[in-house]
């Protein structure tokens, strides 16, 4: 069947890829749904990336390579400014397509409101988190108005998960800005609460795509030096901002420094277990008007950082009140 243009673009950033690559472009190339278009953006790999790509033939997928490194969030907006279709899918190289997974997720765009911004996929495979995710995913409403993603993100970070889980309309991404920013680590949590803000968002239970775990995950090799604590702090400066009308100061406090210092604390002591500090020097000398003060928080947080138990009871009876007051839930 031929179609004049594609209902929905897959864009894939790749750098250095080639382990995975093959896998992804094939779940692609194999869906059913057919209607799609597939722009590839290599950010000058040097692995055999380039070399992979000049194999493709088919002529849905877009081919193009970077002679300057552009920056995680530099290639995806390059990615963006080839787009046609209204829809936009980001899959990343390291991960693959269900079988069907990119029909169900036009499908799923047919059945939301018209003005909804994006979808997060996947979304019941958070329960498998922690404790706080399986409590969001249980009281949450699937259609996050602009308002209630103020206190979803705040409560429970970045609820978009990974950028393969996600489906956004391009009119959305356009206006926000798109992945250039100053974060590297945070930015696409930064990102989806920026459009948040102004557009609703849906969590799909829909099954799209595979996400895969490995070392050489950007998500890692970014925060080496425990870097993600300071972006996480001028995400969580600007919502906390935000709900001061609505939340007790004291509450925003408490319920960030158990959540997220303690969470880097816990990090920084499994690392620290190693011989490697990095981490633990990055917690410490890392400070805010939103943080407890440095020994303060070392103290009241490490009984958090070292039980997870203890840290999600508490979470979890905050945010069940300032939802509930608030009538989020």
């Amino acid at each position: 069947m031929q179609y004049t243009s594609p209902a929905i673009t897959v864009i894939t950033p790749v750098w250095n890829g080639l382990t995975y690559l093959k896998e992804c472009v094939e779940s692609v190339l194999s869906q059913d749904f057919q209607n799609w278009e597939h722009i590839i953006s290599d950010n000058g790999s040097t692995d055999g990336t380039r070399e992979y790509l000049d194999t493709i033939t088919d002529p849905r997928v877009k081919i193009f390579k970077q002679e300057v490194n552009l920056g995680i969030g530099g290639n995806l907006d390059f990615l963006i400014s080839k787009v046609q279709s209204p829809l936009v899918y980001i899959l990343c190289a390291d991960d693959y397509f269900y079988p069907g997974g990119l029909g169900r997720a036009v499908t799923e765009w047919d059945r939301v409101p018209a003005d909804t911004a994006f979808i997060t996929f996947n979304w019941k495979q958070v329960i498998d988190h922690s404790k706080l995710a399986k409590y969001s995913y249980e009281v949450l409403p699937k259609r996050i108005t602009p308002m209630a993603s103020r206190f979803v993100f705040f409560l429970f970070g970045n609820v978009a998960g990974n950028l393969s889980n996600n489906s956004a309309r391009l009119s959305s991404l356009k206006s926000s800005g798109g992945f250039t920013r100053p974060l590297r680590q945070a930015l696409d949590f930064e990102l989806w609460a920026e459009i948040a803000r102004d557009h609703p968002m849906m969590l799909s239970d829909v099954e799209t795509a595979y996400v895969r775990v490995h070392k050489g995950t950007a998500t890692n090799y970014l925060n080496i030096k425990g870097q993600r604590f300071a972006e996480h702090l001028v995400i969580y400066e600007k919502l906390m901002k935000e709900l001061l009308p609505y939340v007790e100061l004291k509450y925003l406090i408490r319920y960030f420094n158990i959540e997220i210092p303690s969470f880097h604390l816990r990090e920084a002591i499994k690392f620290a277990l190693h011989g490697k500090f990095k981490k633990m020097e990055s917690f410490q000398e890392t400070e805010s008007n939103i943080t407890w003060p440095k020994w303060k928080k070392l103290i009241l947080c490490l009984p958090f950082a070292l039980s997870e138990r203890l840290r999600y009871i508490f979470l979890i009876r905050i945010a069940d009140m300032i939802l509930k007051q608030n009538k989020i839930i």
